[in-house]
């Protein structure tokens, strides 16, 4: 309990410094925060806040990029697709060649989106290629669970269970997103106060 109101008032301390920090256009910074700390908590620990963060930003730049503007409910999806592929791991290489974060099949995609296998293992570039990937199949198949399926396996019926196993994860993932903006708007009040 202590824990998470220390990190509550962390975040909350840390989107003031940030606010004037940053000039020019931002995203929603209680958004990317929230989806750092939700990131830190999915991979135990493994990443920090800060690392968290550039993976939140890479994926929210790369959504904002191909879909216009992202809400929270864009962030969870896209978070749920790379915690089911790859657990944010952006160094992973599986034994069918899909690379990174997003786990992108490199024979198939790289070429197609004009960029080198190696390059998949960058953060901004896999954020932007999955997104890429996810937004083809969407196109394609207009509903989550086919477009989903497809984003597994290339055929809209072929993994129905991935496109579950997705969705159940989109759901925890909204369920503490909104836990945390609950803290902070208590926090907020708390310092007003």
């Amino acid at each position: 309990m202590i824990r998470g109101i220390i990190l509550v008032l962390g975040l909350v301390l840390s989107q003031f410094s940030s606010n004037t920090a940053h000039a020019g256009p931002r995203h929603n910074p209680d958004a990317v925060l929230i989806c750092s700390q939700i990131i830190t908590e999915l991979t135990e620990g493994r990443l920090s806040l800060r690392e968290a963060e550039g993976l939140s930003m890479a994926i929210a730049q790369a959504a904002n990029k191909h879909f216009g503007t992202v809400t929270a409910g864009d962030m969870w999806l896209f978070m749920a697709i790379a915690q089911v592929e790859s657990g944010f791991r952006t160094n992973i290489v599986n034994y069918q060649n899909c690379r990174g974060m997003f786990q992108i099949h490199a024979p198939s995609w790289a070429s197609k989106f004009g960029v080198k296998y190696a390059d998949l293992l960058d953060p901004e570039t896999n954020a932007e290629i999955g997104i890429l990937v996810l937004k083809y199949y969407l196109d394609l198949y207009k509903k989550i669970v086919p477009t989903l399926s497809a984003y597994n396996s290339d055929h809209p019926g072929a993994a129905i269970g991935y496109a579950m196993a997705v969705l159940n994860t989109r759901k925890k993932i909204k369920k503490r997103y909104v836990q945390i903006h609950n803290n902070i708007k208590r926090a907020r009040a708390m310092l007003i106060d």
